[in-house]
């Protein structure tokens, strides 16, 4: 202990005060960590004694007077040692009319804030003339719950001394000891053997739970925290008493038991961690003495193998009560035993806390009526912090939770769902805990019908071609196409689709009910094409001009095709020339077609093919995917009348031919009567030319994948304004990081950003409108939303069950508008295809598509994509989804994109990861990032989750037809250099183009 000045002297610290100056650091007026207590004063109330004893009750513990301060590198308590100054810790608010609980909150926010404020303070506010509120507020670095019981007590009595004319100091016991006494002989001891306990009840190391937020954390210190109280009365506190008395538990270790289950359920981690505080102080040497005693015990709980409730509970006692017998070694040293990389804002495994609430005494206030009034937490410490009331059954407690991620409405819905298991676990503990429902039947049948929008989907007789048809009857001369300065109308449009489809009819073998492919570049005749071909009769196949090679051929040849349609003027087609040699094909050529003979358009039924859509397919054959005119229609018409397409409108069609965004672009504007503005091949993937394109066509709506969005966003977020007349972006394809919908929303704020989720198989299924203002920023993966009318969006178990919301399952798809399945080799696979059982009588049989994806229902009702199941890989029996992992990257300021990827070895076990990344470069062609800085945010990120990652540097990303990146077409991994604890290094460029053509 050394002088710091004449007045204050320097004390050691404990290892728990350590752990709290670090994050209380960055923002010193946090309230995260205070200690509030509020009193309703009724009678006569002597305030001058009240400063008096707590002028005594400051004096004679150095913790009240004590603030963390940093010296020579090392943080050290400063004790102050004049208590004379009542300004200094004791407030009277005078008149001042305010709710109980205004002072409280008050000083909590100022506490911490510098200038150096006292660390506990008192403050009396006076409400009327025998009417006040006491307040007591105090850094949980100086005084723990048990230390304010004592400081209350000693309080209670010094006021009684002072107002009776004593000395209020006489009125308290002896303190033979000090909180620096502890701070030594916990500094003193030898823990050693309490590591080695600790090491192995965790390893291996519990993953963080998967909370149902209703938005991610964003990297703040703490948050406003909300407050639900709950009290579930003695139908639940009956046989919560009966099964803890026998299993010889304590009741709040079987809610502590139904607690860690809900989180199991919320994620699917075998090993779930929950953080408890608890008492490590010695007694009874230091039985009096205030200062922060308190820990945190790392409660894992494990579900490995069959297990019902019964056992869990058992499990929750025997981790309960090995963690108190090995308590005394501090929560800081134990996170740096075990090398956990601690983020600043975080408390390591302990987002979700249980907390066992302890009596405590009232304040006395001789002469006066006082009752404790309940101070909500102003400031939340973790995402949940689940109380519950100590004596008898532990049915009744609060739930905090941070108000920046959980609504209420969530909050209660949480509550909710752990009463129904705790109630059904309660009523047969032998049940297995999968069994457990954490929902009524009658609020999962609430969610199904939300989800059915099949009733609203079916569309008329029509086909798209006879919608254009009809548009171009009233309104002939209103622009249809606007591309490279020309401008097509409706009329001139239809003329040409005429031609194209007399021609398509005019060869040899009926076209009407056969596919057509049509092989042409973007632009005007590509869509006359498209019009005409379905005006004969055919079903379309699009392929772009650089459609070459394998693919190519393996795709005519499968389906054969009645006509193909090219566009003679762009030079020699050794493909045609393939198709007319080796398959006896008929070529049209839309620059010289044969002369027609007068036809009139087929009409073509709802249920025939409107088109086949190829993608590659998990063998790496072409997958054809056929959907009919109704699907296609019903799409069109929806998606044209929800994002406000008509005439006046300009859509650009930003998807290349040959993926089905490229036809419901084109016939999402032409039904309306809009203008669709086809992007030119030559700049499709050049985000600044886009830009510029974006402006010059004056383009209202445009839909392209979230990876493409975000170089849009580099390029508009270094100029000086964005397209003024876009209106809509639309974004699908991919999963959709929030921090780039937060940019995005940042960047154009008056256009309507939509996310779109959905299978090639049904073209898309949800949809969501990323809000502007409601929450501000956007943080985590942006929802997918809600069901798109004509499909019903399901999460499913394993067993076909509905999962409850905030459990991760299965996405099915329930719709009329589904493909009847595949071509080519891929037709013999039924499986995405197996209808549902529906063993349950949920009313959710038949058919349906099982797209592989993974999702789960948030409490609001919308869907969240949770990945894919063949994108999660695991490490250390930690769960990592590599979306995730690409997010992290992108998110990088050297990043312009990124993709990740697994290694497996014989076993198909992952053992490393490789991260490809295309490196942001400065005018000089050097790139912005390495791979150091790309590990140090992963790791920052992920933390010792994090598994062993090679870097490979690329000029651009392989990417399919549709945009999104090819993952078969990436580099091969390499070897592993260095081993799994080497620094991977960067490796060289490879040709790969970013974008096809």
């Amino acid at each position: 202990m050394g002088s710091d000045d004449g007045t204050a002297s320097l004390a050691v610290t404990t290892s728990a005060q350590d752990g709290l100056w670090l994050p209380a650091e960055p923002a010193p007026g946090s309230p995260a960590h205070t200690v509030c207590r509020a009193y309703r004063v009724a009678g006569p109330l002597d305030v001058g004694g009240l400063r008096t004893a707590w002028r005594a009750v400051v004096g004679r513990h150095e913790s009240l007077r004590c603030t963390l301060v940093e010296r020579a590198g090392r943080v050290a308590a400063r004790i102050a040692g004049d208590v004379a100054d009542d300004v200094w810790s004791f407030v009277d608010l005078a008149a001042r009319a305010e709710h109980p609980h205004a002072a409280a909150r008050e000083f909590c926010a100022e506490l911490a804030a510098a200038p150096p404020r006292p660390p506990a303070r008192l403050a009396v506010a006076r409400l009327g003339a025998d009417d006040h509120v006491v307040a007591l507020v105090a850094h949980r670095a100086v005084a723990d719950d048990t230390s304010i019981s004592i400081v209350v007590d000693e309080l209670s009595a010094a006021y009684a001394s002072a107002v009776n004319g004593g000395r209020p100091a006489d009125a308290l016991p002896a303190q033979p000891r000090r909180y620096a006494d502890y701070a030594r002989w916990q500094r003193a001891q030898d823990h050693r053997h309490l590591v080695d306990w600790w090491r192995a009840t965790l390893t291996p190391l519990p993953t963080a739970p998967d909370l149902p937020v209703d938005r991610v954390r964003p990297p703040a210190l703490s948050a406003t925290a909300g407050v639900e109280r709950f009290d579930w009365g003695a139908s639940l506190g009956r046989p919560l008493a009966e099964l803890s008395t026998a299993e010889h538990v304590e009741p709040h270790t079987v809610l502590l038991a139904a607690f860690q289950l809900l989180l199991h359920r919320y994620g699917d981690g075998d090993r779930i961690a929950v953080g408890m505080p608890a008492s490590a102080r010695p007694v009874p040497e230091f039985a009096g003495v205030v200062g922060l005693f308190d820990t945190l015990l790392v409660l894992c709980a494990d579900f490995t193998g069959p297990l019902t409730f019964r056992e869990l509970v058992r499990r929750a006692g025997a981790a309960v009560t090995g963690a108190l017998a090995h308590r005394a070694l501090p929560f800081d040293e134990l996170v740096r035993a075990l090398d956990v990389d601690r983020a600043p804002h975080r408390i390591p495994w302990c987002d979700t806390l249980f907390v066992v609430g302890a009596s405590e005494p009232r304040l006395r206030l001789a002469g006066a009526r006082v009752t404790r009034q309940p101070v909500d937490a102003v400031a939340a410490v973790a995402d949940l912090t689940l109380t519950v009331d100590a004596g008898g059954p532990a049915a009744t407690g609060i739930l905090e939770y941070r108000a920046d991620a959980f609504e209420a409405a969530s909050a209660r819905l949480l509550l909710e769902q752990l009463r129904t298991l705790l109630a059904a676990a309660l009523a047969d503990p032998d049940l297995p805990v999968r069994a457990l429902p954490l929902e009524s039947r009658d609020r999962l049948r609430a969610a199904i019908r939300d989800a059915d929008r099949v009733a609203d989907g079916p569309a008329g007789p029509d086909t798209v071609n006879t919608l254009v048809r009809r548009v171009a009857e009233r309104t002939p001369d209103a622009p249809a196409l606007s591309y490279g300065g020309t401008r097509v109308s409706y009329a001139e449009l239809r003329a040409h689709a005429a031609l194209i489809a007399a021609a398509l009819t005019g060869g040899h073998g009926a076209v009407p009910g056969r596919p057509v492919v049509v092989r042409m570049s973007t632009g005007p005749r590509q869509i006359a094409a498209v019009l005409g071909a379905l005006d004969a009769g055919a079903h379309l196949v699009c392929l772009g001009a650089d459609e070459m090679g394998e693919r190519g051929r393996t795709m005519l040849a499968d389906i054969r095709p009645a006509r193909l349609v090219i566009d003679g003027s762009a030079g020699p087609d050794a493909l045609a020339q393939w198709f007319a040699d080796e398959l006896d094909g008929q070529v049209v050529d839309v620059t010289a077609p044969p002369a027609p003979a007068a036809s009139s358009p087929v009409q073509s039924a709802p249920q025939d093919r409107a088109y086949v859509a190829y993608t590659s397919g998990s063998t790496g054959h072409p997958k054809g995917i056929p959907q009919s005119h109704a699907t296609l229609a019903q799409f069109v018409t929806w998606f044209g009348g929800e994002f406000r397409i008509g005439p006046g409108a300009r859509v650009a069609q930003w998807a290349a031919p040959g993926y089905d965004a490229s036809l419901c672009e084109a016939f999402a504007a032409l039904v309306a009567g809009a203008t669709l503005c086809p992007v030119p091949d030559r700049i499709r993937a050049n985000p600044e030319k886009i830009v510029d394109w974006l402006a010059a066509e004056r383009i209202t709506h445009f839909q392209t994948v979230p990876t493409f969005a975000r170089e849009i966003l580099r390029v508009i977020s270094g100029r000086a304004g964005a397209p003024e007349h876009l209106d809509h972006l639309l974004l699908a394809g991919e999963a959709l990081p929030g921090e780039l919908a937060g940019g995005l929303r940042a960047a154009l704020p008056s256009v309507r950003l939509i996310n779109l989720y959905g299978p090639t198989e049904l073209i898309l299924a949800t949809w969501h409108e990323v809000a502007g203002e409601a929450h501000g920023e956007v943080h985590g993966v942006t929802p997918v939303g809600r069901s798109i009318p004509g499909r019903q969006v399901l999460v499913l178990d394993d067993q076909d069950r509905p999962c409850p919301a905030g459990v991760t399952g299965d996405l099915v798809i329930r719709s009329p508008y589904t493909t009847p399945g595949y071509l080519g080799p891929a037709a013999a696979d039924r499986a995405p295809f197996r209808p549902v059982a529906d063993t349950g009588g949920w009313g959710i049989g038949g058919p349906c598509y099982r797209t592989g994806d993974l999702g789960r229902r948030r409490f609001d009702g919308a869907l969240e994509f949770r990945g894919r199941k063949d994108f999660q890989v695991k490490f250390n029996g930690i769960r990592l989804e590599l979306g995730d992992l690409e997010a992290a990257l992108a998110a990088h300021d050297s990043v312009a994109e990124c993709a990740v990827v697994a290694v497996a070895d014989a076993n198909r076990l992952a053992t490393r990861l490789v991260a490809y990344v295309v490196p942001v470069r400065g005018p000089d062609g050097t790139a912005a990032g390495a791979a150091a800085d790309w590990r140090a945010a992963l790791r920052a990120r992920f933390g010792k989750a994090m598994p062993p990652v090679t870097f490979r540097t690329l000029i651009g990303l392989p990417r399919n037809i549709g945009g999104k990146i090819d993952r078969r077409s990436l580099p091969g991994p390499g070897p592993a250099r260095g081993g799994a604890g080497a620094e991977p290094e960067s490796w060289g460029s490879s040709p790969t183009p970013p974008w096809p053509g």
